[in-house]
């Protein structure tokens, strides 16, 4: 991909969406973009990185492990996203896992050149703030669905929340993410069909 391909898809981005032509072009030459394969990982928990990471095309699943070896997943992210800008921005190991639910590329960002070259524009700045008080809000809202709420009501929040991921997700997948049994998943999904709060379009489920 060339560089002026670079700059189409990173104005596109929420965080660079006010930069103008020249900005983006020298944005450009410290990116690069990388593919990646379906179950492959972005990064493993332990891991530190020397570049930004910005989703453009498919999905990336955030996760962990209990002290049982169960996997708790965080969060799934869309095109165009910043993924784990958190740790990358204070240099410290990754606290969690990123892997790749479908194919999908990246941009990577060279971190101590976009310190030095954009971090002083106001408007990056605040984009950063945003994402990072969005990364917050879904660490709450998981410790919300997880303590505070029942199956019917953690389910509803997810496909509410969810609409725009477009992946065929598995039952299992799901079920980790809301903290409980694939079992419990599809006996609430099918008691939400026969209160009408949801319909099966295809293999998903919208909100009624």
């Amino acid at each position: 991909m060339q560089k002026e391909s670079i700059s189409n898809v990173l104005s596109k981005i929420y965080l660079f969406s006010s930069m103008n032509d020249d900005e983006l072009n020298k944005l450009s030459k410290i990116c690069s973009i990388h593919e990646y394969k379906k179950d492959s990982y972005l990064f493993m928990k332990g891991d530190t990185s020397e570049s930004l990471f910005v989703l453009i095309e498919g999905i990336v699943s955030v996760f962990k492990h209990d002290d049982k070896g169960n996997e708790i997943i965080i969060a799934f992210f869309n095109p165009f996203s910043l993924i784990a800008e958190p740790a990358i921005l204070q240099n410290i190991p990754f606290p969690s896992n990123g892997v790749f639910k479908t194919d999908a590329k990246i941009i990577k960002i060279k971190l101590d050149s976009f310190k030095d070259n954009f971090l002083s524009n106001s408007n990056i700045s605040y984009g950063l703030i945003q994402s990072l008080l969005h990364k917050i809000q879904l660490l709450q809202q998981n410790i919300h669905l997880n303590i505070a709420t029942s199956a019917k009501e953690k389910i509803l929040h997810f496909y509410k929340q969810n609409q725009s991921l477009n992946l065929d997700l598995k039952k299992y997948e799901i079920a980790a993410l809301l903290g409980m049994t694939a079992e419990t998943l599809s006996r609430n999904l099918k008691n939400l069909e026969k209160e009408q709060k949801i319909s099966k379009v295809g293999k998903n489920y919208e909100l009624l």
